[in-house]
């Protein structure tokens, strides 16, 4: 099933931003929610920060890349999390689909024969997991027997989605209990006034 994750970038950073965030390394940053918030700077010192939250396809609507509201928590965000960045200006705002299995987990195998491989179900973490899929599928393809084709995400049995209505409605219930979620583990990580 499709659902879409949004980003925002800012304008470039001023060397003075980088001193008050303390932001050295330039890692890629990912938190532990559900609907996980990831950020990295630009090679031209941008703050990319999408996530959040996701928008569903309904039926075949593939036209979710835009979310006005996403992106203003998003950029609320940032100002959040860099309170230096508080004047800061937001250039790009966008969307893209991802694909979201019942289970939760990646699925990568053949698709009929054996001449041609899928990947599906990396669910916003594409950028990490698509060159261990890349590798994998090219093993597959290569007819390989490796560590990554006996992984328990290669060939396995995939749960169809449910017919809509009932997709958007489970969709909509896993995405509820993921807020629901979320807003305990914000609340547990909150500083104390005063402390």
């Amino acid at each position: 099933m499709p659902a879409f994750t949004h980003i925002v970038l800012t304008e470039p950073l001023r060397p003075g931003h980088f001193a008050e965030i303390g932001w050295r390394q330039r890692q890629g940053i990912e938190d532990a929610r559900n609907l996980v918030h990831y950020y990295r700077l630009t090679r031209d010192n941008r703050v990319l920060m999408g996530g959040r939250d996701v928008s569903l396809a309904v039926g075949g609507d593939m036209d979710r890349d835009e979310n006005p509201d996403t992106f203003a928590k998003l950029e609320a965000d940032v100002r959040q999390l860099f309170p230096v960045l508080r004047d800061i200006r937001f250039t790009h705002r966008w969307g893209g689909p991802v694909s979201v299995p019942v289970q939760m987990i990646p699925a990568m195998g053949y698709l009929g024969d054996q001449r041609v491989a899928y990947s599906l179900g990396c669910m916003g973490h594409g950028v990490s997991l698509t060159h261990l899929n890349g590798w994998t599928l090219a093993d597959l393809l290569l007819e390989k027997n490796s560590e990554r084709t006996q992984a328990f995400f290669v060939n396995r049995r995939v749960i169809p989605w449910p017919p809509e209505p009932l997709r958007l409605l489970a969709s909509l219930g896993i995405l509820g209990y993921m807020h629901a979620e979320d807003a305990i583990y914000d609340r547990s990580m909150r500083v104390p006034d005063g402390a």
